[in-house]
């Protein structure tokens, strides 16, 4: 048995943010991952770029997320905040995910009150009169047990949560259905001009921003008649409508978010290993069709495919508050708001190949409150990243890196600050003007 103030389960965008947080707060944190690897979705699964760190010409999430893409530019891993070529959200955030490692590790390395454990995997969870008393976890020299004052799941699927026996819901309302898996794929060899002129030609092919065509970057969202013919043609089998990219750091790379594995679950092992099958397959379909079928494509290559395909929704505890539909296209504020979310409904059809998203204003944003990290039963543990309380329209939202990267730092702060370890007392004006002061923007009048 190995004692730690905070433990924080999962080393992805959130848990990270949660653990250098609860960490610049004073305190020992444990960070347990099931990988070898820092980063989560963002390093792992090659999602990016980043989107949703402005809300129109305001920025709406800073602190440790800021801090992160600060350190990726002086490595030459970003371009930076620049404008959304497609008009869904104000700006995006490309990145290099090899050089986000890099920069996740170091943060680590300077940071004394974290211990790391990668390779090991949460498996048991004991609550006792309402608390999570020890957790269990397995890991190359077998099995080990952890306590700490607050647990903090940042699994992306609650896993935590689920072990210990906190209420979830899982997908959509009606059928329990969950968005679509994607593999996304690096490849180098894309030639932009002829994409550029594509897009000028036939603009009713692509989603653009007013303007897109004059910015040096590309990102595109369309070729929507050739891949509905090399459907129709049996060139293409995948359930999709369209073509997603986003143009990489280096030149002549793209960020491919194109398959689409529908009906299988990430929490079921056989499941996610169909769904890592498929998508692999998929992604050597996808570069045969641009290869054959969209100029700019003929000499592109695969250069990097996911070590683990991408997951967008499963487990949503039941929280103290449920984030809805609502609150985020009415821009809902929250007097335990405790980070900001600027991205429109954004949900990839779960059975099918539609895109459906829900357009607001690009200078919209809605609060997060605090109690959707909170759940009812278990009184020292808060969930962060995709997995907090939400609807399965809301978490299309609220499941943005920049957003869950406020909700880690904001839990980190929040386990720092609970008395005796509960999680539902802290208080709520107090954590605001503590990740205010650590440069984070928990509400809309920090912004």
């Amino acid at each position: 048995m190995q004692d730690y103030d905070i433990l924080v389960a999962g080393a992805g965008a959130s848990g990270m943010c949660a653990a250098i947080a609860a960490a610049r707060e004073g305190k020992r944190v444990l960070l347990v991952e099931k990988g070898g690897m820092l980063g989560g979705s963002n390093t792992q699964s090659l999602v990016c770029p980043l989107m949703g760190f402005h809300a129109g010409g305001r920025q709406a999430v800073r602190g440790l997320a800021q801090e992160i893409v600060d350190r990726l530019a002086r490595r030459g891993g970003t371009l930076g905040h620049i404008p959304d070529p497609l008009g869904v959200t104000a700006t995006i955030t490309p990145i290099e995910p090899e050089i986000l490692k890099q920069v996740y590790f170091e943060m680590l390395r300077e940071e004394k009150n974290i211990t790391l454990l990668l390779h090991t995997l949460i498996t048991g969870a004991a609550v006792e009169q309402g608390r999570l008393a020890q957790v269990e976890a397995a890991h190359k020299g077998g099995k080990a047990l952890f306590r700490a004052g607050v647990m903090i799941d940042a699994t992306g699927d609650g896993d935590l949560a689920a072990l210990a026996g906190v209420p979830c819901v899982f997908g959509r309302e009606k059928d329990g259905l969950a968005q679509p898996m994607t593999l996304v794929i690096k490849i180098g060899g894309v030639e932009y001009p002829k994409i550029r002129a594509a897009m000028a030609a036939r603009p009713d092919q692509f989603v653009l921003r007013k303007g897109a065509l004059e910015d040096s970057y590309v990102a595109v969202s369309g070729y929507f008649e050739a891949v509905e013919q090399a459907r129709s043609r049996g060139e293409l089998t995948l359930p999709r409508d369209r073509v997603l990219l986003f143009q990489g750091v280096r030149e002549g790379e793209a960020i491919l978010n194109m398959s689409r594995v529908v009906m299988k679950r990430s929490t079921d092992a056989w499941e996610l290993t169909q769904a890592e099958t498929e998508g692999r397959a998929q992604a050597d379909e996808i570069l045969s069709f641009l290869k054959k079928n969209i100029e700019g494509f003929e000499n592109a290559c695969l250069m990097e495919t996911g070590a683990m395909i991408g997951v967008r929704e499963s487990r949503h505890i039941q929280g103290r508050y449920t984030l809805t539909e609502r609150d985020v296209v009415s821009g809902a504020e929250f007097e335990d708001a405790v980070a900001l979310c600027a991205f429109p409904i954004d949900i990839h059809d779960p059975q099918g190949k539609d895109l459906h998203w829900t357009k607001t204003d690009t200078a919209q944003c809605c609060e997060v409150p605090y109690r959707v990290m909170v759940p009812e039963s278990v009184g020292n543990l808060l969930v962060t990243g995709r997995c907090v309380s939400a609807t399965h329209e809301a978490a299309a939202s609220v499941r943005i890196t920049p957003t869950a990267m406020a909700l880690g730092e904001a839990a980190g702060i929040a386990a720092a600050l609970a008395p005796s370890g509960r999680v539902d007392r802290v208080d709520a004006a107090a954590l605001r003007e503590r990740i205010a002061q650590r440069g984070g923007v928990p509400g809309k009048k920090y912004m």
